[in-house]
């Protein structure tokens, strides 16, 4: 299953000024959770994930992503360190049903994602997570005319 199928670059945008690299990372953000999330097949997360459909985690993976946005714009100014960002009751918030177990998978999976994105970041030519942040990124219209390579 491709994330980019189930979660939308228009979900990150309402306006056009709103096209921009911080929104583009949170895109990218959101992606990178469903991928993991996708991907586990640790026995205590089977449930969690059979008890969802693919639509339903990718939209949990979007209000994730979003919710942290203040988060990555603290980090950016350099307010708060890696890490500080993230909450707990995002997850809860919208999961409200999950056991401690699978909150646990969650929080090791978001940080897995994070760890990776930071990694994509640092060869990235794009510096979404700089002062860059809210110059235009081309990224939405390319998706809008089909994909990233458009």
């Amino acid at each position: 299953m491709k994330a980019e199928d189930l979660i939308p670059a228009s979900w990150f945008y309402r306006k056009e000024f709103e096209k921009v690299k911080l929104n583009w990372f949170i895109y990218e953000f959101a992606l990178m959770h469903f991928d993991h999330i996708y991907a586990c097949q640790k026995k205590a997360f089977k449930k969690w994930k059979a008890r969802r459909t693919d639509k339903q985690i990718a939209e949990f993976c979007a209000y994730y992503a979003k919710r942290t946005k203040p988060g990555w714009i603290d980090y950016i100014d350099g307010k708060v360190g890696l890490g500080e960002e993230f909450h707990l009751c995002y997850i809860t918030d919208y999961c409200h049903d999950n056991t401690l177990a699978e909150t646990d998978i969650l929080i090791e999976l978001i940080g897995r994602a994070t760890s990776d994105m930071l990694a994509n970041c640092r060869i990235c030519p794009c510096a979404c997570l700089s002062k860059e942040a809210y110059m235009k990124c081309e990224f939405f219209d390319r998706m809008e005319r089909g994909g990233y390579l458009s």
